[in-house]
This record gives structure tokens, sequence and C-alpha cells, in this order.
């Protein structure tokens, strides 16, 4: 009976012990069904994702560009120097007094244009006059008495010593009565030259002492441009060249000039050499003293194809530009000549009138696909708009076409 009883306990651990394991076992299978589907499922999401970005790069690759251009022209462009300069009048004077008085009156002012000869101040002259006078009436005094002893000389009433005693005294006192009448006219302070007042030294009531300067005048129309070049330009300059003068105060203006004068020596200390110029200044403004820039112009090339600089891209001493083709940016190698204001000289590569890419060409490749918004600086879509509306003003409305017989 025990051995019964220990059988049929066997028997019931036996099936517990199996019932676990077939328990276990199917729990860690559905576990690793479990991480095998989410697996799965993270990998689909890495796809979609990755061809997710494909499809956003295909699109963006396909998304045109949108870029200016501008035509290609033909111009003349020149070949220049750049430096600065400093007018210099090479007709100036300082107005000096040639008499002594007090200065009576000023008739003049800084900035008044005057003439040569034309009075500019006055003296007091009362005493000058006075002294006038007085020698005047003594030298027409010995004036006669020369005359009376020529007249007794001829009757052989007289001397010869007697003669010339009256005669040498009657030319000194008559160049002392010169001598004043100079003198009275010296008091009247006169323009040496043609010009402008540009400084005025003294007021009216001072002493004014022999030789002292009273004013300064300078002949605008005697102001040169003064450069100084590097002696590597010496073999470009010639006289008669054409230089482009601009100063502050003229911002706007362009004065035009010829170089008068080369200096054939080099400065030793600076390396540089002088060179004048004569200036075509119609305005009148210009001032001795003034700054001002000067392109020496070496050279002009008319009817060259000319870019902004701006389009051209350079690397690696190569340059090149992006021409429009089919709605895309071509590259294409050019051959640059003269540079000049923010021009630039095309010697080949490009022919006139192709339409080259003036913006946004630093983010192009070549062939890239893009959309022109502007060309020579105005706007396509308003190009094309107003094209749009003028077509639709000039075309006749149908139904006032239908109503009229």
């Amino acid at each position: 009976m025990k051995t019964s009883a220990s059988k049929s306990n066997s028997g019931l651990v036996k099936a517990t012990l199996i019932s676990s394991l077939l328990g276990l076992s199917m729990i860690t299978a559905g576990c690793s069904d479990d991480s095998a589907k989410d697996d799965k499922q993270a990998k689909q999401e890495q796809t979609e994702k990755k061809d997710g970005e494909k499809v956003v790069a295909k699109e963006k690759e396909k998304a045109a560009i949108p870029v200016e251009v501008v035509t290609v022209k033909r111009s003349n462009i020149q070949q220049t120097y750049t430096t600065i300069t400093t007018l210099e009048a090479e007709s100036d004077a300082d107005v000096v007094a040639r008499s002594t008085g007090i200065l009576q009156d000023i008739l003049v002012e800084e900035g008044d244009q005057v003439k040569k000869g034309q009075a500019l101040a006055q003296l007091d002259v009362e005493q000058l006059s006075l002294e006038v006078a007085q020698l005047e009436a003594t030298s027409n005094k010995l004036r006669k008495e020369l005359k009376r002893q020529e007249a007794l000389f001829n009757k052989k009433l007289a001397s010869s010593d007697a003669l010339d005693r009256a005669r040498f005294e009657y030319k000194a006192q008559s160049a002392q009565y010169q001598l004043s009448k100079l003198k009275l006219d010296y008091a009247t302070i006169r323009a040496p030259i043609d010009g402008v007042i540009t400084e005025r030294l003294v007021k009216p009531g001072n002493l004014i002492a022999n030789n002292q300067v009273l004013f300064k005048i300078v002949d605008p129309a005697s102001l040169k441009a003064v450069l100084h070049l590097p002696e590597k330009e010496l073999q470009h300059v010639k006289k008669e060249q054409a230089i482009l003068l601009t100063v502050d105060a003229m911002r706007n203006q362009v004065i035009e000039g010829t170089i008068e004068r080369i200096r054939p020596s080099i400065d030793t200390q600076t390396g540089t050499f002088k060179v004048v110029a004569k200036l075509n200044d119609k305005t009148g403004l210009l001032r001795s003293g003034m700054f001002g820039k000067v392109e020496v112009v070496f050279d002009v090339h008319e009817n060259s194809l000319v870019l902004a600089q701006e389009t051209v891209i350079t690397q690696d001493n190569r340059s090149h530009v992006f021409v429009v083709r089919d709605n895309k940016a071509i590259q294409t190698p050019v051959s640059i000549g003269i540079k000049h204001n923010g021009k630039v000289e095309i010697l080949e590569g490009v022919t006139e009138s192709d339409k080259v890419i003036s913006t946004g060409q630093q983010i192009l490749k070549h062939e890239s696909k893009i959309e022109v918004v502007a060309i020579d600086d105005v706007n396509v879509r308003d190009q094309v708009a107003k094209k749009q509306t003028e077509e639709k003003e000039n075309t006749p409305n149908s139904d006032s076409i239908a109503s009229n017989p």
C-alpha cells in the first residue's frame, strides 16, 4: 500500500513540473515574438525616414534657384591709375603795402573776385597830398628859374655855371615831386593779378608799414593738380594724357584735365616723380589746397565686351561666370582684361547679349536649375504682369462686339 501511494505522489510531482516548464516555454516564446516585432517596426520606420529624406533631397535638387542676371554689352572701358592730389595755384600773390600810413578803407572782402589793378584798400593820403602840392609848387618855381637862366645865358648876361646850377636844382626837385606822386598813388592798394581774395590780414585803422602783407589773392584759373606717381608708372605717363578729378566738395562732379608737365627725375626718398596737370574747371568751385582723387587714363579700349565685376568669380587665378542656358546655370571660363569702376572687360568666353548671372552665383554649380527673377535690375514678374495688363487693355471686349452691329 505504501508503495502505491509513493508512486502516486511521484506522478503528481512530475506532472506539475512538466506543466510549469510548458508555461515557462510559452512565456519565453511570447517575449521573443514581441521583440522581433519591435525590431521589425524600428527597421521599417528607419527605412521610411531614409526614403523621406531622399524624397526631400530630390525635391530640393529639382527646386530652381532664384537668380538675377545681366546682359553682356559693348562699351568703352579705361585703364587708369588712381591716386590723390593737392590742388595748387600757379598764379597767386601776397598784396603788400608800398607806402606807409593809416589804413582808412577796405574795399573788398574774402571771396571777392578782383581784376588786376582794381583798388582793394585805401590809406590815409592827407599828408601825402600836402607833400605833393608843396613839391609841385617848388618844382614849378625852379622850372621858371631855369627858363630865366636860359634866356640870360642866350643874351650872354649869365654864366654857364648859373645855368647848370638852375638846371640841376630843377631836375632834383622834379624827381622829388614825381616820387611824392608815386607814394600818393601807392596809398591806394591795388590787385597785382586777377583772382579771388582768399585772405584779408588787416583792419581799418591799422598802421600799415612798408612791405606789410594786406591780402592774399589766388587765381582759380591757374589751378593745377599736382600728382606724385610711383616710378614704375613713368613708362605709362605722357603729356596730354587725360585725367579725371573728383573732390569731396563736388562729389557728383568729375573735372577733366590733361597732363601738362612731367618731372624727369625720381625722388630718392619717396620713389615717386612729380606730374602737373591742368584742369578744365567750368564750375569755378575749385580752390587752392583742396584734396582730390585723380584717375590718370593710360588707355581706352573702345567697343569692348563689359560686365559688372561682381559677376566674375575668380579662384586660383582662373575666372568664370555662369551663363543662362535653358533655365540652367552653365559655368563658363572667361578671360578678363581691364577693370575700372566696378566694370571688367571680357576678352574671351562670352558673346554680346549673353545673359550672365549677377546675384546668387556663389551657391551655384554647373548646370544648376535656376529661376530668373530679374534681368538688368528689372523684376521679371513685374515685366510679365505689366505686359499681360497691356495685352488685356488692348484686347477688344467680346460682349461689346456682340452688342454692336
